[in-house]
């Protein structure tokens, strides 16, 4: 279940309407040579502004965001520098703000990184070659946190029966979504609303336990189009944004965010004619599409060959995490079904039926 913004975000986080203005009046005197105003585009779990400079500020040549965050959905600091580290320019500079804001909330000053949020592009109606182009970067995006030397976190098979069974899991991902995704994946076989989604989980699951050892890395969380930016003129990536829910996980987890770059809901008339049902329609040439971003993902990596597999496994993990599992204003514990969830279940039943 996607985040309901109809309700605005301070009565969301249990704070008043007033709070706003003392929370923008603080940062606008931490900034006295910046015009401070809200931004246009707003996330569920933080409340945005942007700081322009003002026409007479001497030497201010830059913009910057400033989000402010409750306790719950606050930004990592050590999080921040690795994301720089790992995805570059891709991840903007972030740094924590000193001041006192109502209800504990924090405040964060970012860089202001250039492009357009993919949400609000038309992939049907761009060319040919920008999509080639948007799927090439995104491959290189995702491939830039393959570890440059395995070492100890190389791949390795074993039965599925041994006793060391999802350990590397425990050893390396101790996140909030890392340390349960084995019963996470257990709940969702024993739960999804129908025996194809059940068997799938179940094999993905075999198949995550007979992993030995695996890269695990920071993966951003929340790869949506409302979290990508990308070039207007060349449709090629340019930034990532929102990383409170980055964490270390399996390399691939977050391949669900190619999805989005090859397809889209859409809405049919049922077999019994009533209502509408909702499924996920790709467009034409996506195979053709996926196979560049394979290929790409390998030219960029070329120990990925090795361990093609397992990518792919941890590529259905992610999906039956992000998808099999509603939102329900934060509370994500309640497998979806297909009464509330009919936007889940129709991307996971399109996720997890391509090769």
């Amino acid at each position: 279940m996607g985040p309901n913004l109809r309700t605005s975000f301070w009565s969301r986080m249990g704070l008043q309407n007033d709070d706003r203005d003392v929370c923008v009046r603080t940062i606008q005197e931490l900034y006295p040579e910046y015009t401070v105003e809200e931004f246009g585009d707003q996330g569920y779990c933080s409340f945005t502004v942007l700081l322009s400079p003002r026409p007479s500020s001497y030497g201010n040549s830059g913009e910057y965001i400033v989000q402010v965050r409750p306790e719950q959905h606050a930004l990592d600091g050590g999080i921040a520098e690795a994301a720089r580290k790992t995805y570059g320019g891709l991840a903007p500079k972030m740094r924590d703000l000193e001041c006192k804001l109502p209800g504990e909330l924090q405040a964060v000053e970012m860089e202001r990184l250039t492009g357009v949020l993919l949400s609000k592009v038309d992939l049907e109606n761009e060319s040919w070659e920008k999509q080639v182009r948007l799927v090439e970067s995104f491959a290189r995006c995702v491939a830039s946190a393959w570890p440059a030397s395995m070492g100890e976190t190389s791949s390795r098979l074993s039965r599925a029966d041994t006793p060391t069974e999802g350990i590397w899991l425990e050893q390396h991902c101790a996140g909030k979504v890392g340390r349960v995704i084995i019963p996470k994946v257990r709940k969702l076989a024993a739960e999804l609303p129908d025996e194809t989604l059940k068997t799938r989980a179940r094999d993905t699951l075999a198949r995550m336990l007979a992993i030995d050892h695996y890269p695990a890395v920071l993966n951003h969380g929340d790869l949506i189009p409302s979290n990508i930016l990308v070039d207007e003129e060349s449709c090629t990536i340019s930034g990532l944004v929102d990383w409170a829910e980055a964490e270390n996980l399996p390399f691939g987890t977050c391949l669900y965010g190619l999805e989005y770059l090859l397809g889209g809901l859409d809405s049919i008339s049922p077999a019994d004619g009533v209502g509408r049902q909702l499924v996920w329609r790709y467009r034409p040439g996506s195979d053709v599409l996926r196979g560049i971003y394979w290929h790409t993902l390998k030219r960029e990596r070329p120990r990925i060959e090795e361990s093609l597999e397992e990518v792919k496994c941890m590529r259905d993990v992610g999906v039956l995490l992000w998808f099999g599992y509603a939102w329900d204003e934060g509370a994500i514990d309640r497998v979806v079904n297909e009464v509330d969830d009919d936007y889940e279940v129709a991307c996971l039943r399109a996720f997890l039926n391509v090769e």
